[in-house]
Order: structure tokens, then C-alpha cells, then sequence
């Protein structure tokens, strides 16, 4: 579900795990984000754009993640925020991600834990 009440910083949830994905969109929610859930790096692509501020969050739990998809998006948006999360132990996907270009790359518990703040911060307009 997409909120579309103004032209407001967009954040574009790429998540399978519908426990974590509704985590996410209330956090959104709550703050006032618009947000939109996406099932692939392809579909996540076509909701982006440099005309306002935008976070991409990225569950890295997904089936298959185009690595190759996912460094040309960040260097194609370069104003784009990006935060990446996954199982602590899975280092070498989280790896991945920051090779990719990801602005942070979050274990879940962490993730989880500052969602509301990691939301305003990647978000804020202040300089």
C-alpha cells in the first residue's frame, strides 16, 4: 500500500518477510513517510527518483539479489539513501552490500532496534 498524500520523502521497501515488512511500513507510518513495497531490485529501480529524497531499505534475505543491478542503482542515484539488513552471521552478503554501495549495512537485530531513528535520519532534510 502506497501512501500518496504529498510529495514527501518516499521510501522504497524492498522485503519478502511480511513480519519485517509490516515493522517497516508502520514505522513509516508513524513519521508521516510515503512508502512503497516492492518484490525485486527491478521493481525497486522503477520507484526511484532525483526529485526528492528517497531511501531504498533492502532485506538482504531476499532469494536472489543482482548484486550488479543493485551497485549501478546506487551510482545511477547518487543523492539516494540506502540502508541494507540481514542475519549477523551471514557476513559475506552484508559484505556484498557494502561493496554495492549501500550507505549502511545493518545486522537485523540492529536494524530493528533503531528503525524509527534510522527512518528520520536518512530521511531529514536538515543539512
Amino acid at each position: 500500500m502506497t501512501s500518496e498524500t504529498e510529495p514527501r520523502s518516499q521510501i522504497v521497501i524492498l522485503c519478502a518477510d511480511l513480519m519485517f515488512q509490516s515493522q517497516i511500513t508502520g514505522a513509516a507510518r508513524l513519521n508521516g513517510f510515503s512508502f512503497t513495497c516492492v518484490l525485486s531490485l527491478a521493481q525497486a529501480l522503477g520507484e526511484l527518483t532525483n526529485e526528492l529524497p528517497q531511501l531504498l531499505i533492502i532485506d538482504l534475505n531476499q532469494p536472489e539479489i543482482d548484486w550488479e543491478l543493485l551497485t549501478r542503482t546506487m551510482q545511477q542515484f547518487p543523492q539516494l539513501t540506502s540502508i541494507a539488513y540481514g542475519p549477523h552471521v551471514d557476513t559475506e552478503t552484508l559484505q556484498q552490500a557494502r561493496d554495492a554501495g549501500c550507505d549502511q549495512v545493518l545486522p537485523r537485530s540492529q536494524f530493528s532496534a533503531n528503525l524509527p531513528r534510522l527512518l528520520q535520519t536518512a530521511l531529514s532534510t536538515d543539512d
